[in-house]
């Protein structure tokens, strides 16, 4: 192993630091398109869903918009090389590809940040209804591996290190409606099922987090593939509790319908 005084290392975290910057800048261009008037449409998806301009800014939500090089263009007036955009997984490349271009276009922006609070890669939900992917996240980088990471770490880690349950939701807007309603301690997996190192994240920060699943036929199953992976490693004091919403909601829905009392009521469940 290279020790970490080594240039070797040197270079590594060097290389890491400037793509944390690149991301940081990444997320203040979504942020402000947002708030543009490019931003409009964007702005009226996420009032339809109740998601709030305070809420907006405390997660950092962005909007990235239709043209294919609004990004690259803005990053390289900023300086940012082209191969310092691809390594951070915001372009489109590769040998078929002439013009590398922007990989998130015409979608809301969630940033995802790690356990320390920066920013390693953004989760987009598509504007158009016949968008080929509803949810595009970035890709694997050397930042981001999605199954070591879960959306809003950072934040829920301290809320249950100040006495909140953990909670565990599907999706991105999920969360924040959880974080919303009072469930501070909210957090979601990256766009895959639940993976073994999400699972000790989860038993590092809590002993019996609560895995919370939309109350569908797809919920069920995603609540049973979770029990199989938790089996192997349940020990005394590390365990899950499950909630499973009612019948055709998610999080999202129940918290706009029923409040706080009644997402209280399942998990108490």
């Amino acid at each position: 192993p290279i020790s970490a005084a080594s240039p070797d290392a040197a270079k590594h975290e060097q290389r890491r630091r400037t793509l944390h910057d690149v991301m940081e800048l990444a997320a203040k261009f979504f942020v402000d398109t947002l708030a543009s008037r490019n931003g409009a449409k964007a702005r009226g998806y996420l009032a339809d869903r109740s998601i709030s301009p305070s809420t907006q800014v405390a997660f950092r939500m962005g909007y990235a918009p239709a043209d294919r090089f609004a990004l690259k263009e803005y990053l390289g007036a900023q300086g940012v090389s082209v191969e310092d955009m691809n390594e951070a997984g915001l372009l489109v490349h590769g040998d078929d590809i002439p013009v590398p271009y922007d990989r998130f276009r015409d979608r809301v922006m969630f940033p995802i940040a790690d356990a320390r609070n920066r920013i390693i890669a953004f989760g987009g939900r598509a504007l158009q209804k016949d968008a080929p992917a509803k949810y595009l996240n970035s890709p694997e980088t050397p930042l981001f591996h999605k199954g070591h990471n879960l959306y809003n770490i950072a934040t829920a880690r301290q809320a249950v290190h100040d006495g909140a349950q953990l909670i565990v939701a599907e999706g991105y807007v999920d969360v924040i409606a959880l974080a919303t309603t009072g469930f501070a301690g909210s957090v979601a997996p990256l766009g895959t099922a639940l993976t073994e190192d999400q699972l000790q994240l989860l038993w590092k920060m809590a002993d019996e987090p609560i895995l919370c699943f939309d109350g569908d036929s797809a919920g069920r199953k995603a609540a049973y593939r979770a029990a199989d992976l938790a089996l192997p490693h349940l020990k005394p004091g590390k365990s899950l509790r499950f909630a499973l919403m009612p019948e055709g909601q998610d999080p999202d829905d129940l918290a706009r319908s029923g409040g706080r009392a009644a997402i209280e009521d399942v998990i108490g469940a």
